[in-house]
């Protein structure tokens, strides 16, 4: 080949290689410029909806936490914008201009939290969500309120989510229970993990003869589901402790019978308890 066909070959490759560049560079730019967008939106507008999509690009950016935060409580969320704002120091931001930032957010839950706790309706149970706050000492309770106060306004699938949430912090907290096993009795939650969360709470009301109805119902519609099988085992082994008691009651005098009746129904219901975040 002349030194003509070479040169021929040598642009024809420039130009093709141009050619399938160019499609990845101008994706690479228009994805530059949405971050850019939202990045201006989320930090000069405070817009939740473009904090959500820069962080998901550039997750535990300082900056944009503090922003997100800053949305928070604008849209009267400051449980979670307290969160946020956490986030943002751990990931770099500066502590003193963060700091004033969260006392306004705790001074907005509180008077959220009283309006949760005093009030009734549906403000109330707004109030109850937006004072929120993953790992609060009192988050159990937002809960238990708001499952309560949507009882009260006749919304029960909303009203077991509340208290399931509670549950899944305090399992043996008894009102949480009786919650649990009244609102899910019916056809219309019946899948595998509210059935599960049924056995668990019929367990901590001491009822595990009940609670295996539950739980084996539960592994019918999920044969693999782990932690119906962990729970399963555990009402299994209460209910034979039971029996062995009762049938060792049945053996002594009259006067040993009563404190012996008082150790039925003891049993562990230890299994894997998850936080909400």
């Amino acid at each position: 080949m002349n030194l003509a066909g070479w040169a021929i070959l040598a642009l024809v490759a420039v130009v093709t290689a141009r050619a399938a560049s160019t499609p990845v560079s101008r994706e690479s730019s228009a994805a530059e410029a949405r971050l850019d967008a939202a990045v201006s939106r989320c930090t000069e507008f405070s817009e939740l909806v473009s904090c959500a999509a820069a962080l998901s690009i550039k997750p535990n950016d300082p900056r944009l936490l503090v922003a997100e935060g800053d949305a928070l409580v604008q849209l009267r969320r400051p449980g979670e914008a307290i969160g946020v704002y956490r986030n943002a120091i751990k990931s770099g931001a500066v502590q003193d201009s963060v700091d004033p930032k969260i006392a306004v957010a705790q001074g907005h839950r509180r008077s959220l939290l009283h309006e949760c706790e005093t009030e009734a309706g549906p403000a109330a149970e707004r109030a109850c969500e937006s004072a929120w706050l993953p790992g609060a000492p009192d988050e159990v309770m937002v809960f238990k309120r708001r499952g309560l106060l949507l009882q009260n306004d006749n919304q029960p699938g909303a009203s077991l989510d509340a208290y399931l949430a509670a549950a899944r912090l305090a399992p043996r907290d008894r009102d949480v229970a009786r919650a649990v096993v009244a609102l899910s009795g019916g056809a219309d939650r019946s899948d595998a993990p509210t059935l599960t969360a049924r056995g668990a709470a019929l367990m901590t009301l001491g009822r595990p003869a009940d609670a295996i109805l539950s739980l084996r119902e539960a592994l019918r519609l999920a044969p693999d589901y782990a932690v119906a099988k962990v729970r399963l085992r555990i009402a299994e082994r209460a209910v034979a402790a039971q029996r062995r008691i009762s049938a060792t009651a049945a053996t002594l005098p009259a006067t040993s019978r009563k404190s012996a009746a008082q150790d039925v129904g003891a049993f562990s219901n230890e299994a894997p308890v998850t936080r909400s975040n």
